[in-house]
């Protein structure tokens, strides 16, 4: 399949993990903390404060705390840890759960499942002669194989096993290059 870089961009981002658990924490949090600070400043204008948040107890604990005060800096530095650890979640992309494939076309694009990209690969190394049972991970952008072989004389087995591999990759063509690295175990 021909390469073109921008169907390849667009079939990256197409599938590109998004952080969903982080943002609902977050908007929820968010909402909630505005919900309350509206609703305090629209019954305090109209004469009749809720105070759901006793103000009275926190405003005379914060003129007597001094700014060094360990509980202050305490909880400051959990408050600015939580708030640094939701930023990193959102900035870091998570697992993809497709793997991209070229389509040759920018407006198509297909995703393929890890769970069928690795299974293809298992079955291409167990057509190599010699090997009787092969398991494929992926580890970030590597294809790690474990192929089980009864024979005793085993030279070449494992360069067949990575040529094998190889080549079913070249044919599923996906987005990103895989290295493919082979462990072969002698039963």
């Amino acid at each position: 399949m021909a390469k073109d870089a921008s169907a390849d961009r667009a079939a990256v981002k197409a599938f590109r993990p998004r952080r969903v658990v982080p943002a609902v924490i977050t908007a929820t949090l968010m909402t909630l903390l505005g919900l309350l600070v509206a609703l305090e400043v629209i019954s305090a204008l109209l004469g009749r404060p809720l105070r759901l948040v006793p103000y009275d107890r926190i405003l005379s604990w914060a003129t007597s705390t001094p700014w060094n005060d360990p509980r202050l800096m305490t909880g400051a530095g959990l408050v600015g840890l939580l708030g640094l650890l939701l930023v990193l979640l959102a900035l870091v992309p998570g697992r993809p759960t497709l793997i991209p494939v070229r389509t040759g076309d920018r407006d198509l694009a297909i995703g393929m499942q890890r769970r069928g990209f690795t299974r293809s690969l298992a079955h291409a190394a167990e057509q190599v002669q010699g090997i009787e049972h092969a398991r494929v991970r992926l580890r970030g952008k590597a294809v790690h194989v474990a192929a089980d072989s009864g024979m005793r004389d085993t030279r070449g087995l494992a360069d067949a096993v990575r040529e094998a591999v190889n080549l079913r990759i070249t044919a599923l063509s996906p987005v990103w290059k895989y290295p493919v690295r082979v462990h072969l175990r002698e039963k």
